[in-house]
Parts: C-alpha cells; sequence; structure tokens
C-alpha cells in the first residue's frame, strides 16, 4: 500500500513540476511580448512610430530581395560559363 501512495505522491509531484515549468515558461514568453510591444508604447520615451517601421522593413526587405536576385544571377552566370 506504501508503494501505490508513493507512485500516486510521485505522479502528483511530477505533475505539478512539469505545471510549473509551463508556467515559467509562459511568464517568459509574456515579458518578451511585453517588451516587443514596449517599443510602440506612446508612454515610451523612445517611441517607435509603427507606420514609419512598417514602412523601413518593406523598404529593407525589398532591397534584400533585390541583392538576393543580383547574387542568384551572378551565381547563374558563373556557373553557365564552367
Amino acid at each position: 500500500m506504501s508503494n501505490t501512495y508513493e507512485q500516486g505522491y510521485q505522479d502528483e509531484l511530477t505533475d505539478l513540476q512539469d505545471q510549473l515549468i509551463n508556467l515559467q515558461n509562459n511568464l517568459i514568453s509574456m515579458y518578451s511580448i511585453r517588451d516587443d510591444v514596449w517599443r510602440y508604447h506612446p508612454s515610451n520615451d523612445d517611441f517607435v512610430n509603427p507606420i514609419a517601421e512598417y514602412d523601413n522593413i518593406v523598404s529593407e526587405i525589398d532591397e534584400l530581395q533585390k541583392t538576393i536576385s543580383k547574387t542568384e544571377l551572378k551565381i547563374i552566370h558563373l556557373k553557365s560559363s564552367n
């Protein structure tokens, strides 16, 4: 009977420890989200305008896509020369 009690105790302890780890991971994730969102909060002295930020990112993406295309063309050209 002691063995059954011990197994139940261990199962409950393991479940609680797993639950605690999941809760702690969720909390860490929420802190990260909070920090990301704070960049766009008007009360932040270093407030980032989300519209301007979006436009900047779109421009950077366009430039990266152009650079990638040029690099791919150079690779294709070099491969075809050999």
